[in-house]
């Protein structure tokens, strides 16, 4: 919370363009690494499962498509990505769906994703200054469910549980309110709407407060 709140004035007012792209990038790399570290680790110690190692969870997903839009600062794509990340990812930090503790590599790995994720979203928001419009939020919710169904016949093949469309996530979540499988599915729907339209709010605040700025 530090970071952002006084990271993004400082790299505002201190950064050039290059430079603020170069760092989104970096950070966006970083998460990529120790995501991929991860896959090397499980190979090298024998224990690699495809039903769970396979970069296909959201959050795991994440990092290689915000490396692509923050590098060529595309605005359509991070308007469907902020949405994922913001009511997913981010709330994942507080609700962390760990087994392992500091300083096992996946423990390293779950922070420096999720954090860093929820850390680029918000730098594209308050450093590249992009406002985000209902437009954004209906196309990331199409885009959530267009993903799910994509997702549906490789977790038959793969017997695995990507994007937790078979069972719940392991330790105390939100799906934990919502139901047993299926119904926490068409649950998810409903929290989709609430979440995805709260994020708007200081959206639309702001241009209240500021009709001069551009979107």
């Amino acid at each position: 919370i530090c970071s952002c709140v006084f990271g993004f004035y400082w790299i505002r007012k201190n950064l050039t363009d290059q430079q603020q792209t170069s760092l989104a990038v970096w950070i966006c790399g970083m998460a990529m690494f120790f995501q991929l570290l991860k896959i090397v680790i499980r190979l090298y110690l024998g224990n690699f499962d495809h039903r769970e190692d396979l970069p296909l969870q959201l959050c795991n997903m994440l990092p290689f498509a915000m490396f692509y839009v923050m590098k060529t600062k595309n605005r359509m794509l991070f308007g469907i990505l902020f949405f994922w990340i913001m009511a997913g990812t981010f709330q994942t930090l507080f609700t962390p769906t760990l087994k392992q503790c500091f300083p096992h590599y996946e423990s390293m790995r779950y922070w420096v994703v999720h954090a860093g994720l929820s850390y680029v979203a918000l730098y594209g928001v308050f450093v590249y200054g992009w406002q985000l419009k209902i437009r954004d939020a209906i196309l990331s919710a199409i885009g959530m469910n267009v993903l799910a169904l994509l997702m549906t016949p490789i977790n038959l093949i793969l017997d695995s549980n990507y994007l937790y469309l078979v069972d719940k996530p392991p330790g105390k979540t939100m799906y934990d309110l919502l139901g047993p499988w299926p119904w926490y599915i068409l649950s998810l729907e409903g929290v989709i709407i609430v979440l995805f339209g709260l994020l708007l709010v200081p959206f639309y605040v702001f241009r209240w407060l500021s009709p001069n700025v551009k979107d």
